[in-house]
């Protein structure tokens, strides 16, 4: 079983869904955090030990080195296009769907901890998510043979409800600018420019940079 990637995938991207009850239930700051990378930490220890002892290529989870002028296009574009779907895409389905938010991050920007879970903590969501649902979910869904637009589609729906404490418009939202950024691993098989991309999108999206930006 561990040989077959769509179970891979399924154990790594587990700890993200459960982890939604995290920002219904938990209130206290530290422990908040220490749940929150703590699901993000042990997936990606699990697929770097699969990496090590060769069940996983570093191809598998996207992390290939593009050519330095490659990167740096890549990384701009779909940073734009990321930017682009991201912020506006919440503001059209948050007119469009009911609210129903269950939970919310209990870290605000008078917290002690704020600059760290800016810093750190969307650092490790980028790499996280991007190495499990671009890089890994491309490879396992390629390796079941799907079809691209289903590769894309499905990716987009298993990313989008990592978010389902946050309600409908984040999962639609997120779904659409996941889809986005799996242009780069389909094009390129790197997701290094959408690690970037995404700890930007979301340090914008965050930080309320984003929603002066676009008028929202």
């Amino acid at each position: 079983m561990i040989n077959n990637k769509i179970a891979i995938l399924i154990l790594a991207a587990l700890p993200f869904y459960l982890n939604d009850f995290n920002n219904i239930f938990i209130k206290h700051e530290r422990l908040w955090l220490a749940i929150d990378y703590g699901a993000k930490i042990l997936p990606l220890a699990f697929l770097f030990y699969l990496l090590k002892k060769e069940i996983l290529s570093r191809a598998d989870l996207g992390l290939v080195t593009l050519p330095f002028k490659q990167l740096i296009l890549w990384t701009i574009g779909i940073t734009a296009l990321g930017l682009c779907l991201d912020e506006p895409g919440f503001a059209l389905w948050s007119k469009l769907l009911p609210a129903m938010r269950l939970g919310s991050i209990p870290i605000g920007t008078d917290s002690p901890l704020y600059t760290l879970d800016m810093t750190i903590g969307l650092a490790l969501v980028a790499i996280s998510e991007e190495i499990i649902f671009r890089g890994l979910a491309f490879t396992a869904l390629r390796k079941r043979k799907q079809s691209i637009p289903k590769i894309f589609l499905i990716s987009a729906i298993i990313f989008g409800l990592i978010h389902w404490s946050q309600g409908p418009t984040a999962i639609i939202a997120t779904a659409i600018t996941g889809s986005g950024l799996m242009v780069c691993m389909y094009c390129t098989g790197s997701i290094y420019p959408t690690i970037i991309a995404h700890y930007v999108i979301n340090y914008l999206s965050f930080s309320g940079l984003a929603c002066k930006f676009w008028g929202l």
